[in-house]
């Protein structure tokens, strides 16, 4: 290892865990993956796996060896609470991740990469979804995080029950079929491995039947929509309002009622279609927002920022 100055930046949420390794100046020079970082869908001990093996393929992709770095910005969904952020101090102890660790929720990356001037809402829509607000005096806050149980609307995860339940209606006869056929039974059908409709109770009830892998469903949804308008309504257009929505009172618990709105928004699923972005971004218009959005496909860049923030306000001396 040498002796310059390094940053650590890690995104991790319900799906994987991404990490760079950066110089003082923001250069990326190295880029690690793990699985799932979300404790709160995974579990301490896989979270904590995720982002080892992240960081470790972070310095092995630099061809650097493993050493504490300056500082670490890590942005985790299901880690923003005060003993979250405890658990990630142990976690940095004992595997002498940083000297200095900043823990964001993921939100906050995704605002820090996508805002021209490090301020506005940033939503994401994954697994799971959830905004978060910055003012430009500092403050923050979010909507939404609330996890499957009681929230994700707008999610890949909220959209592939939805979905699932209109097909189930459809079977019974409490919804009509589609005269000119019905794309979305048959893709989620053939996607669950099952023959008819009347099958996919036994598939999703299996044991080994995750959240994730519900959430996984949400591309044969959106593929089914592309040729189905009436379900695009339906489904769609209803998710880009919810994550609206969380976006809006986000602002709104920062005293931003209305008027010019720097949004990043993130995500695989909110990024994979454009008709719950669009849905979005005019829902926020009905609220009486301008939004101006940026889309955001790596939010690690995001910690990098951060953690070069924080660098820079401590350590002047370590600015290129």
């Amino acid at each position: 290892m040498t002796s310059r100055c390094l940053l650590l930046g890690v995104d991790g949420g319900g799906s994987s865990t991404e990490a760079w390794l950066a110089s003082a100046d923001g250069e990326v020079l190295g880029q690690g993956v793990g699985g799932p970082s979300n404790a709160k869908a995974v579990g301490p001990e896989a979270a904590r796996h995720a982002l080892e093996t992240a960081i470790a393929g972070a310095f092995a992709d630099a061809g650097e060896s493993r050493a504490r770095v300056e500082v670490a910005c890590l942005g985790l969904a299901g880690f923003d609470r005060p003993s979250d952020r405890a658990l990630l101090a142990l976690w940095n102890d004992d595997g002498q991740w940083a000297r200095r660790l900043a823990t964001q929720n993921d939100g906050a990356l995704v605002i820090a990469a996508g805002t021209p001037e490090g301020w506005g809402v940033g939503v994401i829509a994954g697994t799971g979804s959830i905004a978060t607000a910055r003012a430009p005096d500092g403050r923050t806050a979010r909507a939404g995080g609330w996890g499957h149980l009681i929230g994700d609307e707008g999610s890949a995860y909220r959209l592939s029950l939805d979905a699932l339940s209109l097909v189930a209606r459809r079977h019974d006869g409490r919804e009509s079929r589609p005269a000119l056929g019905d794309p979305l039974t048959e893709r989620l059908a053939a996607a669950l491995g099952v023959s008819e409709p009347g099958e996919i109770v036994t598939a999703l009830y299996a044991p080994e039947f995750t959240r994730a892998r519900i959430a996984a469903l949400a591309p044969e949804v959106l593929m089914a929509c592309a040729s189905a308008p009436a379900d695009s309504d339906r489904l769609l257009v209803p998710a880009g309002r919810s994550l609206a929505e969380l976006a809006a009172a986000a602002a709104r618990a920062l005293g931003r009622r209305a008027g010019p709105l720097p949004i990043a928004l993130a995500g695989g699923f909110l990024l994979a279609s454009a008709t719950v972005r669009a849905a979005l971004l005019a829902e926020l218009r009905i609220h009486g927002y301008e939004p101006a959005h940026q889309l955001v496909p790596e939010p690690v860049k995001g910690a990098i920022v951060i953690a070069r923030r924080m660098l820079v306000s401590e350590h002047p001396g370590h600015l290129s």
